[in-house]
C-alpha cells in the first residue's frame, strides 16, 4: 500500500506545514539550536537539514535522507551504536516501509536509540508520516528550498492537519 499525492495536494503542499525560518544556510539552524537543545525528540527529514542539525552539535533523534541533494551526493556521519533502516520510497508517494520505519523508528527512539532512515528514492513527504507518529512537543525539520528550513513543532492541532493530509491523498493497493 502507498500513498501518492495529488495534483491538487501537490499545490497545497507548496506551503510550509509550520514555520518557514528564511536565512542563508546555516544562519536559520543557528537560530534555532537553543529549541532543538531543549526538545524530546528532533526529527530531520532531508540530507541538507539532517546535515546541518548534526554541524550545531544536535543528534537528531530520527533522520530521514535519501543520501542525495540536489542530485548530488550526500554521506551523513552517523553515530555508532545508531539503528540504521532503509526503505523504498518512490517520489510522490508515502509507502507503508516508510510508515513503518518511522513508527518503529519512534519506538526505539523513546528508549534512547537514534535512528537513521535512508530512502532509496525520495523522502520529501516524510515530514508528514513524522508528524503523525511523533510525541507531543517533537519537533521536526525539513527544508524549504532555496528559502530556508521548516519547523514544525507537533501538537494536536499539527498532527489533525497532516492526518487530513494523507486523508486527500490517492490510496493504492499494491496486494497488500
Amino acid at each position: 500500500m502507498r500513498f501518492v499525492l495529488t495534483p491538487e495536494l501537490r499545490r497545497e503542499l507548496k506551503d510550509p506545514l509550520g514555520e518557514l525560518i528564511r536565512g542563508e544556510i546555516p544562519e536559520p539552524y543557528i537560530r534555532l539550536k537553543g529549541e532543538l537543545e531543549r526538545a524530546g525528540h528532533v526529527v530531520t527529514v532531508g540530507d541538507v537539514v539532517t546535515e546541518n542539525v548534526l554541524r550545531l552539535g544536535i543528534r537528531p533523534s530520527i533522520a530521514i535522507y535519501d543520501h542525495r541533494t540536489k542530485r548530488h551526493e550526500y554521506n551523513p556521519d552517523i553515530e555508532t551504536g545508531s539503528v540504521v533502516m532503509t526503505v523504498q520510497n518512490p517520489a510522490g508517494t508515502i509507502t507503508k516501509a516508510l510508515l513503518n520505519a518511522i513508527r518503529k523508528g519512534f519506538g526505539l527512539a523513546a528508549r534512547g536509540r537514534r535512528v537513521y532512515i535512508k530512502v532509496y528514492g525520495e523522502e520529501d513527504l516524510a515530514a508528514i508520516p513524522a508528524v503523525l507518529y511523533a510525541p507531543e512537543g517533537t519537533l521536526v525539520l525539513y527544508g524549504q528550498p532555496d528559502e530556508g528550513v521548516v519547523l514544525i513543532k507537533v501538537t494536536p492541532e499539527c498532527k489533525l492537519k497532516c492526518g487530513k493530509l494523507m486523508s486527500k491523498m490517492e490510496v493504492i493497493h499494491d496486494g497488500d
